[in-house]
Protein backbone atom coordinates (compact mmCIF):
# COMPACT_ATOMS: atom_id res chain seq x y z
CA UNK A 1 0.00 0.00 0.00
CA UNK A 2 1.80 3.54 -1.26
CA UNK A 3 1.24 5.99 1.79
CA UNK A 4 -0.20 8.61 -0.80
CA UNK A 5 -2.88 6.26 -1.97
CA UNK A 6 -4.19 6.06 1.31
CA UNK A 7 -4.30 9.38 3.89
CA UNK A 8 -5.63 7.51 6.73
CA UNK A 9 -2.70 5.43 7.26
CA UNK A 10 -1.51 7.26 10.19
CA UNK A 11 -5.07 6.23 11.64
CA UNK A 12 -4.42 2.57 10.99
CA UNK A 13 -1.48 2.12 12.34
CA UNK A 14 -1.17 4.27 14.81
CA UNK A 15 1.55 5.82 17.07
CA UNK A 16 1.68 7.02 20.17
CA UNK A 17 4.39 9.52 18.95
CA UNK A 18 7.15 9.53 16.76
CA UNK A 19 9.85 9.90 19.37
CA UNK A 20 9.24 6.17 20.02
CA UNK A 21 9.49 5.15 16.54
CA UNK A 22 12.84 3.37 16.57
CA UNK A 23 15.47 2.49 13.90
CA UNK A 24 16.26 -1.59 14.09
CA UNK A 25 18.38 -3.89 12.27
CA UNK A 26 15.90 -6.27 11.62
CA UNK A 27 11.89 -6.62 11.88
CA UNK A 28 12.40 -8.24 15.43
CA UNK A 29 10.88 -6.54 18.32
CA UNK A 30 14.36 -5.98 20.63
CA UNK A 31 14.82 -5.25 24.11
CA UNK A 32 15.03 -1.19 24.65
CA UNK A 33 18.18 -1.28 25.90
CA UNK A 34 19.85 -3.03 23.02
CA UNK A 35 18.70 -0.58 20.55
CA UNK A 36 21.40 1.83 20.68
CA UNK A 37 23.80 -0.39 20.05
CA UNK A 38 22.08 -1.98 17.21
CA UNK A 39 21.64 1.48 15.57
CA UNK A 40 25.51 1.70 15.62
CA UNK A 41 26.21 -2.13 14.69
CA UNK A 42 23.84 -1.40 11.79
CA UNK A 43 25.13 1.83 10.02
CA UNK A 44 28.87 0.73 11.21
CA UNK A 45 28.80 -2.15 9.11
CA UNK A 46 26.47 -1.02 6.54
CA UNK A 47 28.24 2.65 6.04
CA UNK A 48 31.94 1.03 5.63
CA UNK A 49 30.90 -1.29 2.90
CA UNK A 50 28.35 0.50 1.10
CA UNK A 51 29.77 3.95 0.35
CA UNK A 52 29.45 4.83 -3.29
CA UNK A 53 30.28 7.52 -6.10
CA UNK A 54 28.32 7.39 -9.01
CA UNK A 55 29.04 8.10 -12.57
CA UNK A 56 29.38 11.44 -12.52
CA UNK A 57 31.67 11.28 -9.68
CA UNK A 58 29.49 12.77 -7.04
CA UNK A 59 30.01 11.57 -3.42
CA UNK A 60 26.89 9.60 -2.05
CA UNK A 61 25.97 7.06 0.85
CA UNK A 62 24.24 3.57 0.55
CA UNK A 63 22.20 3.12 3.77
CA UNK A 64 20.08 0.49 5.48
CA UNK A 65 17.68 0.48 8.65
CA UNK A 66 13.85 -0.44 9.57
CA UNK A 67 11.28 1.96 11.33
CA UNK A 68 9.61 0.27 14.10
CA UNK A 69 6.85 1.72 16.60
CA UNK A 70 7.44 1.34 20.28
CA UNK A 71 5.89 -2.00 20.47
CA UNK A 72 8.24 -3.23 17.54
CA UNK A 73 5.82 -3.54 14.54
CA UNK A 74 6.98 -2.82 11.73
CA UNK A 75 5.17 0.45 9.44
CA UNK A 76 3.14 -0.87 6.60
CA UNK A 77 4.68 -1.25 3.48
CA UNK A 78 4.84 1.93 1.44
CA UNK A 79 6.15 4.63 0.39
CA UNK A 80 7.00 7.71 2.96
CA UNK A 81 9.07 10.96 2.69
CA UNK A 82 11.81 10.63 4.92
CA UNK A 83 14.54 13.54 5.58
CA UNK A 84 17.67 12.79 6.77
CA UNK A 85 20.37 15.43 8.65
CA UNK A 86 23.83 15.01 9.41
CA UNK A 87 25.25 16.73 12.22
CA UNK A 88 28.65 16.91 14.21
CA UNK A 89 27.00 16.71 17.65
CA UNK A 90 25.31 13.83 19.46
CA UNK A 91 22.48 15.84 20.41
CA UNK A 92 20.90 18.87 19.85
CA UNK A 93 23.00 21.33 17.69
CA UNK A 94 22.77 22.60 13.77
CA UNK A 95 22.24 20.15 10.98
CA UNK A 96 25.68 20.31 8.62
CA UNK A 97 24.06 18.96 6.00
CA UNK A 98 20.33 17.56 5.33
CA UNK A 99 18.36 15.97 2.17
CA UNK A 100 14.21 15.31 1.62
CA UNK A 101 13.81 11.75 0.08
CA UNK A 102 10.13 11.95 -0.70
CA UNK A 103 9.48 8.40 -1.72
CA UNK A 104 11.46 6.22 0.23
CA UNK A 105 9.89 2.67 -0.17
CA UNK A 106 9.83 0.68 3.55
CA UNK A 107 8.72 -2.82 3.27
CA UNK A 108 8.42 -5.19 5.87
CA UNK A 109 9.79 -2.11 8.46
CA UNK A 110 12.90 -2.04 6.32
CA UNK A 111 14.28 0.49 4.05
CA UNK A 112 17.38 1.56 1.79
CA UNK A 113 18.21 4.79 0.35
CA UNK A 114 21.70 6.76 -1.16
CA UNK A 115 22.36 10.03 0.33
CA UNK A 116 23.82 12.27 -1.57
CA UNK A 117 21.98 12.11 -5.14
CA UNK A 118 19.40 14.87 -4.46
CA UNK A 119 21.42 16.90 -2.29
CA UNK A 120 25.12 16.18 -2.82
CA UNK A 121 27.12 15.65 0.32
CA UNK A 122 29.55 18.16 -0.86
CA UNK A 123 27.19 20.48 -0.30
CA UNK A 124 27.18 20.66 3.83
CA UNK A 125 26.89 24.07 5.17
CA UNK A 126 30.34 23.41 6.48
CA UNK A 127 33.30 21.18 4.88
CA UNK A 128 33.22 17.69 6.49
CA UNK A 129 36.47 17.27 9.16
CA UNK A 130 36.65 13.36 8.88
CA UNK A 131 38.88 13.40 11.81
CA UNK A 132 35.69 14.68 14.01
CA UNK A 133 32.50 12.09 14.59
CA UNK A 134 29.24 12.65 12.80
CA UNK A 135 25.93 11.60 13.28
CA UNK A 136 23.08 10.75 11.66
CA UNK A 137 19.57 11.82 12.47
CA UNK A 138 15.87 10.03 9.89
CA UNK A 139 12.89 11.87 10.24
CA UNK A 140 9.59 10.96 9.71
CA UNK A 141 7.52 13.38 7.51
CA UNK A 142 5.77 15.39 10.26
CA UNK A 143 7.16 13.82 13.55
CA UNK A 144 10.39 14.45 15.28
CA UNK A 145 13.61 12.93 14.70
CA UNK A 146 14.06 9.48 15.45
CA UNK A 147 16.08 9.48 18.74
CA UNK A 148 19.29 8.42 19.29
CA UNK A 149 20.90 9.73 16.12
CA UNK A 150 23.33 6.89 14.81
CA UNK A 151 27.08 7.88 14.65
CA UNK A 152 28.73 7.09 12.01
CA UNK A 153 31.84 5.57 12.97
CA UNK A 154 35.17 5.63 11.86
CA UNK A 155 35.19 2.55 9.26
CA UNK A 156 31.94 4.69 7.73
CA UNK A 157 34.82 7.61 6.96
CA UNK A 158 35.89 6.04 3.42
CA UNK A 159 33.42 8.97 2.65
CA UNK A 160 36.77 10.61 2.96
CA UNK A 161 37.44 9.03 -0.70
CA UNK A 162 34.59 10.13 -3.25
CA UNK A 163 34.23 9.93 -6.53
CA UNK A 164 35.46 8.48 -10.07
CA UNK A 165 39.41 10.03 -9.40
CA UNK A 166 39.28 9.24 -5.89
CA UNK A 167 39.34 12.53 -4.71
CA UNK A 168 39.91 13.13 -0.92
CA UNK A 169 37.71 16.41 -0.09
CA UNK A 170 38.29 15.97 3.90
CA UNK A 171 40.11 18.56 5.40
CA UNK A 172 43.43 17.93 7.99
CA UNK A 173 46.38 15.05 7.34
CA UNK A 174 45.99 11.62 6.17
CA UNK A 175 47.67 8.70 8.10
CA UNK A 176 48.82 5.30 7.05
CA UNK A 177 49.57 3.24 9.92
CA UNK A 178 48.87 6.05 12.63
CA UNK A 179 46.22 7.48 14.72
CA UNK A 180 48.11 10.44 14.86
CA UNK A 181 49.02 11.56 11.38
CA UNK A 182 51.54 14.76 11.62
CA UNK A 183 50.05 18.12 11.34
CA UNK A 184 52.80 19.44 9.15
CA UNK A 185 52.23 16.64 6.18
CA UNK A 186 49.54 15.73 4.35
CA UNK A 187 50.34 12.06 4.43
CA UNK A 188 51.77 10.59 7.00
CA UNK A 189 52.87 6.75 6.57
CA UNK A 190 53.82 5.04 9.60
CA UNK A 191 55.68 1.63 10.51
CA UNK A 192 56.39 1.31 14.04
CA UNK A 193 58.46 -2.20 13.61
CA UNK A 194 60.41 -1.50 10.44
CA UNK A 195 60.95 0.17 7.95
CA UNK A 196 58.09 2.20 6.24
CA UNK A 197 57.89 1.87 2.04
CA UNK A 198 55.85 3.88 -0.35
CA UNK A 199 55.72 1.84 -3.86
CA UNK A 200 55.23 4.06 -7.07
CA UNK A 201 54.99 0.65 -9.35
CA UNK A 202 54.76 1.00 -13.29
CA UNK A 203 54.83 -1.78 -16.01
CA UNK A 204 57.88 0.41 -18.52
CA UNK A 205 58.05 3.26 -16.26
CA UNK A 206 57.58 4.39 -12.22
CA UNK A 207 57.36 8.72 -11.78
CA UNK A 208 57.08 10.50 -8.89
CA UNK A 209 56.24 14.41 -10.34
CA UNK A 210 56.84 17.89 -8.06
CA UNK A 211 54.41 21.33 -8.81
CA UNK A 212 55.11 24.67 -7.07
CA UNK A 213 53.80 27.82 -8.59
CA UNK A 214 54.05 27.06 -12.23
CA UNK A 215 57.63 24.97 -11.79
CA UNK A 216 57.35 21.15 -12.15
CA UNK A 217 59.47 18.61 -11.82
CA UNK A 218 59.68 14.87 -11.64
CA UNK A 219 61.58 11.94 -10.53
CA UNK A 220 61.34 8.55 -12.78
CA UNK A 221 62.75 5.03 -12.81
CA UNK A 222 63.16 2.72 -16.03
CA UNK A 223 65.69 1.28 -17.61
CA UNK A 224 67.40 0.45 -14.24
CA UNK A 225 67.82 4.15 -13.66
CA UNK A 226 67.02 6.98 -12.04
CA UNK A 227 65.90 9.67 -13.71
CA UNK A 228 65.55 13.41 -12.35
CA UNK A 229 64.28 15.98 -14.94
CA UNK A 230 64.28 20.06 -14.26
CA UNK A 231 66.16 20.21 -11.07
CA UNK A 232 68.83 22.16 -9.65
CA UNK A 233 70.18 19.54 -7.18
CA UNK A 234 71.07 20.44 -3.54
CA UNK A 235 72.65 18.34 -1.02
CA UNK A 236 72.69 19.99 2.28
CA UNK A 237 74.72 17.10 3.89
CA UNK A 238 76.67 16.45 0.50
CA UNK A 239 76.53 12.86 -1.17
CA UNK A 240 78.04 9.74 0.15
CA UNK A 241 78.30 7.15 -2.90
CA UNK A 242 79.03 2.97 -2.34
CA UNK A 243 82.21 1.49 -3.79
CA UNK A 244 81.64 1.46 -7.42
CA UNK A 245 79.19 4.32 -7.96
CA UNK A 246 79.56 7.39 -9.80
CA UNK A 247 78.26 10.61 -10.40
CA UNK A 248 77.49 11.43 -14.55
CA UNK A 249 76.83 14.58 -16.59
CA UNK A 250 75.63 14.24 -20.00
CA UNK A 251 76.46 10.74 -20.03
CA UNK A 252 80.35 11.71 -19.28
CA UNK A 253 81.42 10.67 -15.55
CA UNK A 254 82.80 13.65 -12.83
CA UNK A 255 84.96 13.43 -10.45
CA UNK A 256 84.78 11.80 -7.18
CA UNK A 257 86.77 13.06 -4.06
CA UNK A 258 88.12 9.90 -2.31
CA UNK A 259 90.24 11.21 0.26
CA UNK A 260 91.50 14.43 2.17
CA UNK A 261 94.10 15.23 4.27
CA UNK A 262 94.12 18.55 6.29
CA UNK A 263 96.46 17.36 8.91
CA UNK A 264 94.22 18.64 11.82
CA UNK A 265 95.18 15.69 14.50
CA UNK A 266 97.88 13.98 12.65
CA UNK A 267 100.34 13.68 9.68
CA UNK A 268 97.89 11.17 8.38
CA UNK A 269 100.28 8.41 6.72
CA UNK A 270 103.04 10.86 5.49
CA UNK A 271 106.70 10.59 5.89
CA UNK A 272 110.30 11.98 4.83
CA UNK A 273 112.42 10.02 2.26
CA UNK A 274 115.71 11.00 1.57
CA UNK A 275 115.16 11.55 -1.85
CA UNK A 276 113.12 10.49 -4.81
CA UNK A 277 114.95 7.44 -5.73
CA UNK A 278 115.42 6.65 -1.96
CA UNK A 279 112.91 5.86 0.59
CA UNK A 280 116.09 5.72 3.47
CA UNK A 281 113.59 8.06 6.36
CA UNK A 282 114.27 11.65 7.06
CA UNK A 283 112.32 13.90 9.31
CA UNK A 284 108.67 15.27 8.90
CA UNK A 285 106.97 17.79 11.47
CA UNK A 286 103.32 18.70 11.05
CA UNK A 287 102.78 22.46 11.68
CA UNK A 288 101.02 25.64 11.86
CA UNK A 289 101.75 28.85 9.94
CA UNK A 290 99.11 30.70 12.01
CA UNK A 291 98.97 33.51 10.06
CA UNK A 292 95.75 35.65 8.42
CA UNK A 293 95.42 33.43 5.39
CA UNK A 294 97.08 30.20 6.80
CA UNK A 295 95.29 29.14 9.56
CA UNK A 296 95.47 25.45 8.79
CA UNK A 297 98.02 22.69 9.13
CA UNK A 298 100.59 21.77 7.06
CA UNK A 299 103.45 19.27 7.02
CA UNK A 300 107.18 19.52 5.69
CA UNK A 301 110.67 18.01 6.15
CA UNK A 302 113.15 19.26 8.67
CA UNK A 303 115.83 17.60 7.47
CA UNK A 304 119.01 19.50 5.85
CA UNK A 305 119.80 18.72 2.01
CA UNK A 306 123.09 16.47 1.84
CA UNK A 307 124.65 16.87 -1.45
CA UNK A 308 122.11 15.78 -4.40
CA UNK A 309 120.09 14.42 -1.97
CA UNK A 310 117.00 16.59 -1.40
CA UNK A 311 114.30 15.32 0.87
CA UNK A 312 111.27 14.41 -0.19
CA UNK A 313 107.58 13.97 1.04
CA UNK A 314 105.86 10.82 0.08
CA UNK A 315 102.33 8.72 0.94
CA UNK A 316 100.83 5.45 -0.20
CA UNK A 317 97.36 5.83 -1.41
CA UNK A 318 95.24 2.50 -1.75
CA UNK A 319 92.29 2.62 -3.73
CA UNK A 320 91.52 -1.21 -3.74
CA UNK A 321 87.88 -1.11 -4.96
CA UNK A 322 87.47 1.86 -6.03
CA UNK A 323 86.51 2.10 -10.00
CA UNK A 324 88.90 4.22 -12.17
CA UNK A 325 90.96 5.39 -15.03
CA UNK A 326 92.21 8.34 -13.67
CA UNK A 327 93.96 9.82 -11.08
CA UNK A 328 93.86 13.65 -9.71
CA UNK A 329 95.97 15.34 -6.59
CA UNK A 330 95.29 18.80 -5.73
CA UNK A 331 97.63 20.19 -3.55
CA UNK A 332 98.87 23.03 -1.79
CA UNK A 333 102.54 23.87 -1.90
CA UNK A 334 104.26 26.63 0.14
CA UNK A 335 107.96 27.74 -0.09
CA UNK A 336 110.05 28.92 2.50
CA UNK A 337 112.82 31.31 2.51
CA UNK A 338 115.15 32.27 -0.11
CA UNK A 339 114.37 29.66 -3.21
CA UNK A 340 116.32 31.46 -6.40
CA UNK A 341 118.87 30.40 -9.10
CA UNK A 342 122.36 29.00 -8.29
CA UNK A 343 124.96 27.21 -9.55
CA UNK A 344 123.18 27.48 -13.37
CA UNK A 345 120.13 26.26 -11.97
CA UNK A 346 116.76 27.04 -11.40
CA UNK A 347 115.81 25.75 -7.56
CA UNK A 348 112.37 24.21 -8.21
CA UNK A 349 109.42 22.45 -6.59
CA UNK A 350 107.69 19.14 -8.09
CA UNK A 351 104.74 16.67 -7.48
CA UNK A 352 104.95 13.25 -8.88
CA UNK A 353 103.48 9.61 -9.14
CA UNK A 354 105.35 6.53 -8.22
CA UNK A 355 104.73 2.87 -7.90
CA UNK A 356 105.19 1.49 -4.98
CA UNK A 357 108.24 -1.31 -4.45
CA UNK A 358 110.46 0.04 -7.25
CA UNK A 359 113.47 1.90 -8.36
CA UNK A 360 112.36 4.66 -10.45
CA UNK A 361 114.77 5.06 -13.32
CA UNK A 362 114.90 6.81 -16.95
CA UNK A 363 113.56 4.20 -18.76
CA UNK A 364 110.96 1.99 -16.65
CA UNK A 365 108.06 4.77 -16.14
CA UNK A 366 107.74 4.53 -12.55
CA UNK A 367 108.32 7.78 -11.77
CA UNK A 368 106.31 10.63 -13.35
CA UNK A 369 106.23 14.38 -12.77
CA UNK A 370 102.93 15.27 -12.92
CA UNK A 371 103.75 18.99 -11.61
CA UNK A 372 106.61 21.55 -11.67
CA UNK A 373 107.45 24.96 -10.37
CA UNK A 374 110.49 27.87 -10.41
CA UNK A 375 110.68 29.07 -6.99
CA UNK A 376 112.90 31.83 -7.47
CA UNK A 377 111.32 34.02 -4.18
CA UNK A 378 114.46 36.05 -4.52
CA UNK A 379 112.94 37.46 -7.82
CA UNK A 380 109.86 39.00 -5.67
CA UNK A 381 111.59 39.15 -2.50
CA UNK A 382 112.63 43.09 -2.94
CA UNK A 383 108.74 43.58 -3.79
CA UNK A 384 107.00 42.35 -0.50
CA UNK A 385 110.08 42.40 2.42
CA UNK A 386 108.42 41.54 5.61
CA UNK A 387 105.53 39.67 3.74
CA UNK A 388 106.30 36.17 4.98
CA UNK A 389 105.80 33.59 7.14
CA UNK A 390 107.94 35.02 10.09
CA UNK A 391 110.67 33.20 8.53
CA UNK A 392 114.33 34.69 8.88
CA UNK A 393 115.04 35.68 4.71
CA UNK A 394 113.11 35.92 2.11
CA UNK A 395 109.83 36.41 0.58
CA UNK A 396 107.18 33.32 1.14
CA UNK A 397 104.13 32.23 -0.39
CA UNK A 398 102.03 28.96 -1.76
CA UNK A 399 100.50 27.56 -5.09
CA UNK A 400 97.60 25.82 -5.71
CA UNK A 401 98.13 22.92 -8.09
CA UNK A 402 96.80 19.74 -9.26
CA UNK A 403 98.25 16.62 -11.42
CA UNK A 404 96.92 14.13 -13.40
CA UNK A 405 97.78 10.53 -14.31
CA UNK A 406 95.91 8.12 -16.17
CA UNK A 407 95.69 5.09 -14.64
CA UNK A 408 93.35 1.40 -12.61
CA UNK A 409 96.88 1.12 -10.57
CA UNK A 410 95.18 0.58 -6.93
CA UNK A 411 98.16 1.62 -5.20
CA UNK A 412 101.32 4.38 -6.11
CA UNK A 413 103.02 7.07 -4.29
CA UNK A 414 102.39 10.43 -4.34
CA UNK A 415 105.67 12.48 -4.13
CA UNK A 416 106.52 16.15 -3.26
CA UNK A 417 109.93 17.27 -3.30
CA UNK A 418 112.34 19.70 -4.51
CA UNK A 419 116.23 20.75 -5.65
CA UNK A 420 117.07 22.27 -3.36
CA UNK A 421 120.40 21.97 -1.85
CA UNK A 422 120.91 24.45 1.48
CA UNK A 423 119.41 24.05 4.77
CA UNK A 424 116.31 24.59 5.79
CA UNK A 425 117.39 27.62 7.49
CA UNK A 426 117.75 28.97 4.40
CA UNK A 427 115.13 27.30 2.40
CA UNK A 428 112.25 24.70 2.54
CA UNK A 429 108.62 23.66 1.65
CA UNK A 430 105.92 22.27 3.09
CA UNK A 431 102.37 20.99 1.46
CA UNK A 432 98.88 21.19 3.00
CA UNK A 433 95.12 20.30 1.59
CA UNK A 434 95.91 17.22 -0.35
CA UNK A 435 93.06 15.55 -1.93
CA UNK A 436 92.46 13.04 -4.13
CA UNK A 437 90.02 12.54 -6.95
CA UNK A 438 89.32 9.73 -9.10
CA UNK A 439 86.96 9.02 -12.48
Amino acid sequence: MKFGSNPNIMERFPLKSHENLVLQQNRFTKPFAQLDMMIRLAFFCILFFCFTGNVSGQLSLSIQGSIQNSSGIALPDGQYELIFNIYDVATGGQAVWTETQPQVEIIGGLYSSILGLITPLTASRTPFDFTKPYYLGVTLKGKQEISPRAELSASAYSLSVSGKSNELPSQGSVGIGTLNPSSESQLHVQKTNGTSRILVEGRDTAKILFKADNESASISFYGGKVFISNYNIIFDEGINLANGRTVSYSQIPDWRLIEYDDFNTDIEGWYSAKNWQDNEARSIERTSLNTPFSKGFMIRQTSNADGSNSPVLKKEYNLTGIPHTKVKVVFTYHFFDSWDYKNGRDEFAFAAFSVPGTTPNNTNGNFQVGWRAPGRTSEFAAHFVNAGYNTTVGSDYNLRASMIAETTLDKFWVVFGSNLDQSIADENFGVSNIEIWVK
